[in-house]
């Protein structure tokens, strides 16, 4: 019961932390005159990640009757992001040697 409440303290202080950060980053590398466009897309890859999560744990618990593997299974949508955030890196660094500016 400690450790429940121990993470689900550290989460939660650090939960809201990175939240913030991570559309303070995205505020600064889109376009200021198409912000609008841009933050609607961001609200909506943000619900769909917490449906696509939801249904994740919940297939994996079913099939497997264990709770700790079902989230452990959420890493797949961390390596996702993590692949694309590095092609995104990869396409920036060919776009600024080839002159061309982006945003990303």
């Amino acid at each position: 019961e400690f450790r429940r409440v121990l993470f689900r303290s550290v989460d939660g202080m650090f939960q809201g932390t990175i939240q913030a950060l991570s559309r303070s980053y995205f505020g600064k590398i889109i376009p200021a005159e198409k912000s609008g466009e841009y933050f609607g897309l961001y609200d909506i890859f943000g619900k769909g990640a917490s449906i696509l999560g939801t249904i994740i744990v919940s297939l994996v618990s079913q099939l497997t009757g264990n709770l700790n593997l079902s989230v452990s299974a959420l890493s797949i949508l961390f390596l996702i992001g993590l692949f694309l955030f590095r092609k995104a890196v990869r396409l920036n660094q060919k776009n600024s040697e080839c002159g061309q500016t982006t945003n990303v």
